[in-house]
Formats: structure tokens, sequence, C-alpha cells
């Protein structure tokens, strides 16, 4: 799934790569550090808050439980109302304020006025310098220019209707007091009165910007009454106080800040003693099964440690299936642990050879986390071990071809029977009660079950985040209705159909060979996606009169070269994973454009022309996936143009077609053998003897003749009659 490399690398990318790869080491083994430290090391530690705790802890003396007591007291305090004192002086400066807010408002309006007489015929605009003026006008509020054009346009009648009843309910208001930090309320209050009778422009633009800029509160808050009641609130709760022998922690439950803080009050939290060994030995254990692991997939799938996307898929991945499985064995048991959520996730997301890896690592780590450090359980132990192997793999083996949502939650249910199995005959050696023992192996089914659930959820999320190709995504690509494809169809029918029927004959061709066949079929409807920015000058979009005829061959060339580039920068907006723009970028590869070329060379001679001129930038294809698609495009395109095609001629033009690239060194760069190009040609033969089929001749029929009226058949054809 990662990035193939184009070109040999230089000294200087080998220097970067490894680089790159160093920092993801490290930061791999840092991650997966912490982790392991937190599932290995003892419960002697300093507990922490959420924690459960492992024995119930009681009190050795008599103590205030000074959280909880804080906690209390802050909430009496704060549920004291405030003590209020009325400022009738507030009243008048409120008054005044809103007379001089008016009388610079009515200023403004008798401006518009003044304004709107020079206008020719009476009609016109305010411009910049008008609005310059208006609000120069204001100095106790400030109003937008939609706001003072609202009041320029305003009739005095309506001004002053609007200054009377607002000067009116504003004594109204403040006669019935209005409390400190409930302004909007009066303003809401004031506004039932007013506008119900006001213009609705008017009220929003100017009254309730004069309001707001006016409006007090007269009714304050005494803070010194109000802070005497809270103190006497705050000191009226009594302390929470612990009696000696009474429980702080009881085992089994979560630890909270109080108990914390109890525990520190009382000396019963142990400082960290550092047990060096213990982490010394977790380290270089931890540092030892990442070695393995990395031999593994030096040895069996490199790809993976160019420490690209994939790379960082597989730690998150790893990170999530260690934290879920060390949650579940910890609150529920060893035997629910989610051990196959990193086999499931990786085989649809990169593939099995990746899933492969990621198990034999989740294997190893999981059965060294279930050891709980230096208190090794050899039955938890080898439960986790054998889980992730069996299970893991039975998973990758269910997945690898199918990974739709549903099946998926089925494989988790047969892997769930698996490990029953597994952890049947494990417990059979060390249990002779049935009904535990039983008890114990369901669990299993639990945890596989549950690794489903989590990749069905994941596995989307993990997909957009690192736009990933998957049977999913490409599924989702292949919809009618994705923007670019209801683009093609609509703007570019023609291309549309072409795509279809390469689409088909890729899909063909790739099943033949083993290659990836949705990956074929999704990038032969998007390959020629290009062609969008300049419909017209490709033949198939063409009706009637043809751009070319008048273009001079090499521009000619340059325009239809060009659609692979703007294939893949229009697959790029919309967010195409990266293997569909490869597959745009190289289906043409750098092959020449024969017609152009011979059209230049009849003009210009044949030693003025440079056939490297006239070929697509390229690159050529790197994969099988992206050489089915050129040869694919190329036969569908030039099998079209046959006269009275027939089985024969069909397979002649198909081989010639196809020693063509060949010859031309387009599929040297891909992973195709003879063998393979043997397949395809056959692949390709089937699937257009069924577009090209031969078609029955129809005879022509009267449907007017014997025609009896409203509901009546025609009549019957000759043969019908017999």
């Amino acid at each position: 799934m990662e990035d193939s490399l184009k070109k040999e690398p230089t000294w200087i990318d080998r220097l970067s790569l490894r680089v790159r790869q160093a920092l993801f080491a490290l930061l791999t083994y840092v991650l997966l550090l912490i982790l392991c430290l937190l599932a290995v090391s003892p419960e002697k530690y300093d507990l922490k808050v959420g924690d459960v705790a492992p024995q119930t802890i009681t009190a050795n003396r008599d103590i205030v439980d000074e959280i909880t007591t804080e906690r209390r007291r802050s909430a009496a305090a704060a549920a004291v109302s405030p003590v209020y004192y009325k400022d009738d002086t507030i009243s008048d400066t409120v008054l005044a304020d809103m007379e001089t807010a008016f009388a610079e408002l009515r200023a403004v309006r008798e401006l518009g006025a003044q304004i709107q007489q020079s206008w020719p015929e009476g009609e016109g605009t305010y411009n910049e310098e008008d609005y310059q003026r208006a609000s120069g006008l204001l100095s106790t509020l400030t109003l937008s220019t939609y706001q003072l054009r609202t009041l320029m346009n305003t009739s005095e009648h309506d001004f002053e209707m609007l200054y009377q009843m607002l000067m009116s309910a504003t004594r109204t208001a403040l006669i019935s007091t209005i409390t400190e930090g409930q302004i909007n309320d009066s303003v809401n209050n004031i506004q039932q009165i007013v506008a119900y009778n006001t213009r609705t422009d008017l009220w929003y633009n100017v009254a309730i910007p004069a309001l707001r800029a006016c409006l007090k509160a007269n009714m304050l808050i005494d803070q010194a009454a109000t802070e005497e009641n809270r103190q006497k609130a705050y000191n009226a709760v009594e302390p929470t106080v612990y009696k000696r022998d009474q429980n702080i922690v009881v085992k089994g439950s979560r630890i909270s800040s109080e108990q914390i803080g109890l525990l520190e009050a009382l000396g019963l939290l142990r400082g960290d003693d550092g047990d060096v060994w213990l982490y010394i030995g977790t380290a270089g254990l931890l540092a030892l099964l990442l070695a393995a692991v990395y031999l593994f997939t030096l040895m069996f799938e490199p790809r993976l440690l160019l420490a690209g996307r994939s790379s960082l898929v597989i730690l998150i991945v790893a990170i999530l299936t260690t934290g879920l499985s060390m949650i579940f064995g910890r609150y529920v048991s060893v035997q629910s642990m989610p051990v196959v959520l990193g086999a499931m996730l990786v085989v649809n997301l990169l593939g099995a050879r990746a899933a492969y890896v990621v198990n034999l690592g989740m294997m190893l780590l999981l059965a060294f986390l279930t050891g709980k450090g230096a208190n090794f359980e050899a039955t938890q132990t080898l439960s986790a071990l054998l889980m992730t192997a069996v299970g893991g793999t039975a998973a990758i083996f269910l997945l690898r071809k199918n990974a739709s949502r549903v099946y998926v939650l089925v494989s988790g249910l047969i892997v769930g029977v698996v490990n029953f199995v597994v952890l049947f005959t494990i417990c059979a050696l060390t249990e002779n009660d049935a009904v535990n023992l039983v008890s114990y192996a369901s669990h299993s089914v639990i945890g596989s079950f549950i690794s489903a659930v989590f990749c069905v959820g994941l596995q989307p999320m993990l997909e957009a985040a690192f736009n990933l190709v998957t049977p999913a995504k490409l599924i989702e690509l292949s919809n009618p209705n994705q923007p670019l494809l209801r683009r093609l169809m609509i703007e570019t029918p023609g291309t549309y159909h072409h795509c279809m029927i390469v689409a088909n004959l890729a899909e063909a061709a790739a099943e033949a060979v083993g290659a990836d066949a949705l990956l074929c079929r999704v990038g032969a409807y998007y390959h020629d996606i290009g062609k969008l920015v300049r419909p017209t000058f490709f033949k198939e979009n063409q009706i009637g009169e043809n751009p070319h005829d008048k273009t001079d061959p090499r521009v000619s060339t340059a325009i239809l070269t060009q659609h692979t580039t703007d294939g893949a920068e229009l697959a790029q907006k919309h967010h195409l994973p990266e293997q569909i723009i490869d597959l745009i970028r190289q289906h043409h590869g750098d092959t020449p454009v024969m017609y152009f070329y011979a059209k230049t060379v009849k003009m210009m001679g044949d030693e003025n022309v440079d056939l490297d001129d006239f070929r697509y930038e390229g690159p050529k294809p790197q994969t099988a996936e992206a050489a089915i698609l050129m040869l694919s495009d190329t036969v569908e395109a030039a099998v079209r143009s046959i006269q009275d095609p027939t089985r024969e001629k069909i397979s002649a033009m198909i081989r010639k077609l196809v020693r063509g690239k060949m010859e031309d060194g387009q599929l040297d760069e891909c992973t195709l053998c003879f063998r393979d190009i043997d397949k395809i040609n056959a692949a390709f033969e089937n699937v257009l003897k069924g577009v090209f089929h031969e078609r029955i001749e129809y005879p022509k029929v009267d449907l007017k003749r014997g025609h009896r009226g409203r509901g009546a058949k025609p009549a019957a054809a000759p043969e019908e009659q017999k």
C-alpha cells in the first residue's frame, strides 16, 4: 500500500529516509514503552485519580476531608442571593443621556432630509461623505452605515413617535427598577411596549442601539452585604470528618481526587521509590520484541519500514489494540481482551501481509503485558498468546478478500468461536469444573466480537484520516453520484461511456492475472477525468467540427497529453487516494501521440521533428494495475475504430496494440510477465466479443396496419400468425 519509488533514490533521499525511520522507530518505542510501564507497574506504587483501589483503606486517625469540605462550603456560598440597593440618581442620568442621544439622532435624521431634498426628482443614494457627516453628529453612540441609512430615511413623524414612546417606556422601566446584570431583560420589556407600534428596521437599527448606549441598572449589588452573607453561609457548613477506622477507599472502587487528598494527608500514599530494575527490564524486553518484529517485517513486508502513512497507521492500530486490551484485561478479564482488533483493522486497511506482521507484534506484546510484570501468570499469558496467534490468523484469513462491514461482524463471531476452542483446551488443562471452564472460555467470544465492532467503527475514520485505498473506499468512489463521475457523465458523456468499457476490460484483465480488480475498475472510472478541462478536444466528445483541424499539431499534442496532469490535479483537489492519482498519471506512460507526430512530419519533414516532443510526460506504469489500465484504455479506443469488427479482427488488433506497448518499453517498469500478457489478451477478447456482438436485423412492421382503435393490439407478424 505504500507509495512505490518512481526513480532510484539519491544518497540524500536515502539519508532522509534513514532519519525518518529512526525518528519513527523512536516514537514507536516511547509510546509503547509508556503503555508497557503502565501495564507492568506493580500495585505497590502511588495511587492516582481514576485508579481502582487494590484494597480497602481506612483512616488511621480522625481527619477533615478538606477537599470535600471546601467544595460544600463554596457551593453554600455560591447559593446565596446577592443583596441589592437602589441608586435614585441613575434614573435622571439615564433620561438625560436619552435626551442627548435623541438630540443627536434627530440631527442625523434632519441631515438625511436635507440631503434627500438635493436629489434630482427626489431619487438618489447617500454617498460615503454623507455617512461620514452623519456619523460626525453622534457622540453618545455609534451607528453603522446601514443603521445611519435607516435613521436618515425615517420621517419626522415616525422619529418623534419613537422618541415619545421610548422615553415613556424607559421612565416606566426605571420606576419599576432595573436590576444589575439584567439590562437585556429590561430592553426586552421595553421592546414589548414600543416595538409593536414602531417600524422593525427603525427599532432594531436605531432604538435598540440608543437604549443599550444609555440604559443603566438602578438596582445595584451591595458587594459588602452580599459578601458578608456568603461568608456566613460558608462558615455555617460543618467540616466533613473521617473518623478513625472509617473506610476511605473501598476495594474495587475508583479513586477520586478527594480520596487522594485524604490519603496524602494521612500519609498513606508512599513516595515513588523507583523500581529501576523493573523499568530497565521492561525497556529491554520491549526493545527485543520490537527488534524481532523489525526483522520479521524486513524479511516479509519491507514496504512497512518506509515510515510513511502505512507505518503511522500500524502504530495507531497497535496503540489502540494495546490500550483497549489493557482496559478490558484489567476491568473485565484477560480472555475478553480485543486481541484480534489489530489484525482485523490492518488486513482491511493495508492488506494481509501487513496484518500478519502486526499480528506477530501484538502476539508478543500482549503476552508480555498480561504477565503483569514480575508476577507472571502462565495461564493468562498463554491465553493471550494463543488467542492472538490463532484468532488473529483466522481473522486475516477470513477478511483478506472480503472487508464488508457485515462480514467483519460475522468474522468476529467466527473468530470468537475459534478462540473459544483455544481457551477451552487451555482451561481443560487447569480447570476441573466444567461450568467454570465454559464461562471462562466464553469471554473470548465477547472479546472477538468487540474487536469486530471496534473495527467497523474505527476503519472509516482511519480510511478518511490517511486517505487509504480499501475495498470499502473503492466501492464508495465507484458510486455514480460521486461529484467527478457525475460531471464526467453530464459534461463528457462520450468519455464517460469510454471509461465504463475500459473499467470492464481492466477488471476482467486484473482478475485473470490476480491483480486488484476493484482498484482497476475504479481507477478506470477516473482515469480520464482530466478531459473535463477541455472536453471538446477529445474525439469521443465531439459532435460536428473537430477543433484539431484548425490547430497546430504540436499544440494539439500538448492539449491531449495535458489531460493526465489535469486529471491528477482534479483528483488531488477532490482528495482521491494516491493510488488512483498514480493510475491517472501512469495510464499513458510516456506513449507518443503518433497521429499528430505523423501530421507534423508531413508538414515539416522527418528530420525536423523529434518523436520525444510528442510523448506524454509519464511516468510509465509502475504496477500491474497501472499497466492493465494502460492496455485497457489503448485497446478500447482502437477497437472502436475497426470497420465491421469480428472476433478475428478484434483479437489481431488487441495483440498488435499490446505488442506495440511492449516494444515501446511502456511495460518495462511494472510487474507483469509474458504469461500475464497472454491472460490479459484473452480477457480483453472475451469482454470485447460481448461489446461488439452481432445484432439481428429487425423486420419493418407497419404498426398502423390492422389498428382497430384504442387498446387494440397491432396485427401479428407473419411468424406469430403461424
